[in-house]
């Protein structure tokens, strides 16, 4: 993944998600078809987040292997996670 789509994830995040909640993953979806994007509440995630976007933290999820795993490399990733504190 590049750098310029997770700026664009990100501002998509800070604006919409205090008005459209997980409805702002559909607008990810729509915007980056070949990117995975979940949501989870921030207590289940413990990695730091490699960025915020407004009050929800932005992770990278590799989505190669089996199991989906939060990785810091944005190179090695094929999706995101957004930690959201509910």
């Amino acid at each position: 993944m590049e750098d310029a789509v997770v700026d664009v994830v990100s501002d998509i995040v800070e604006k919409n998600w205090q008005g459209l909640g997980r409805g702002t993953l559909r607008l990810l979806r729509e915007r980056f078809p070949g990117v995975v994007f979940v949501a989870a509440p921030a207590s289940d995630v413990a990695e730091t987040p490699a960025r915020m976007a407004g009050t929800v933290a932005v992770h990278f999820i590799n989505t190669n292997d089996h199991c989906v795993s939060v990785v810091s490399d944005v190179r090695m990733a094929g999706g995101i996670l957004l930690a959201v504190r509910e």
